[in-house]
């Protein structure tokens, strides 16, 4: 699942950027358009890709907004857009993705979103650091077999029966991972590349565990599930 956060205090300009986002995301992948008039409504958000206008009501700079909520969330991809072209060199201030310019032509508003996938993709697939009590552990994606939710713990449950644990929320988990984890459960994500059977109620897994499917989850799980299986045959 992505998250795009679009931010632009005229409502009809935000939610017709919306629409064009939609008709551009590729059939099967999950993604979630919020709209928002104020880059701050973002803080402390789980978001992956924010689409944000520069000049917003109230004298808000969205180039110095960027530079107070995400300096250090590098994995949030911030793509401006702006009637202003006099904006195009103070943006390098920040870590951003694009620039789009209105009227944003529906090419570079594509080639924008692809980059942002992509980067997103890559920074998924990479190892990352979490902390429980005074020791960090790195972990790395394509050794989970799958991620468990137990009293506001998180378990990677790893290759070889290894476990590490930390503080976090599954929806923060799952902004770590590549495309073919899948958050089946509201306590379970599983990893695809382990998975040896899919029954109605579990995935079986490699190593014999099973992982539940709830039933709310069950339809975007099993489609999830064979549109995987069926990017491994390509």
């Amino acid at each position: 699942m992505y998250h795009i956060a679009v931010v632009d205090d005229d409502a009809e300009q935000c939610a017709g950027l919306q629409h064009r986002i939609q008709d551009l995301i590729e059939p099967g992948m999950e993604c979630c358009i919020s709209l928002h008039s104020s880059l701050a409504e973002l803080d402390e958000q789980n978001v992956d890709i924010v689409f944000a206008d520069i000049c917003l009501d109230g004298g808000e700079n969205a180039i110095e907004e960027v530079m107070q909520l995400f300096s250090e969330r590098p994995e949030v991809q911030v793509i401006y857009v702006t009637g202003h072209t006099e904006y195009c060199s103070a943006v390098y201030e920040t870590r951003h993705i694009g620039f789009l310019v209105k009227p944003v032509s529906t090419v570079d508003l594509a080639n924008a979103l692809r980059r942002a996938f992509n980067r997103l993709r890559d920074l998924r697939e990479q190892p990352f650091a979490v902390h429980f009590g005074t020791t960090s552990y790195v972990v790395r994606p394509e050794q989970i077999l799958y991620v468990e939710s137990k009293l506001r713990v998180a378990i990677f449950h790893c290759a070889n029966q290894r476990e590490i644990r930390t503080y976090m929320k599954l929806s923060q988990v799952a902004s770590h991972l590549p495309d073919h984890f899948c958050r089946c459960h509201s306590s379970y994500i599983v990893n695809f590349d382990f998975v040896d059977a899919l029954t109605r109620n579990n995935f079986i897994l490699t190593d014999g565990t099973r992982v539940p499917i709830s039933n709310r989850r069950w339809a975007e799980t099993n489609d999830a599930f064979w549109r995987h299986a069926h990017s491994t045959e390509d």
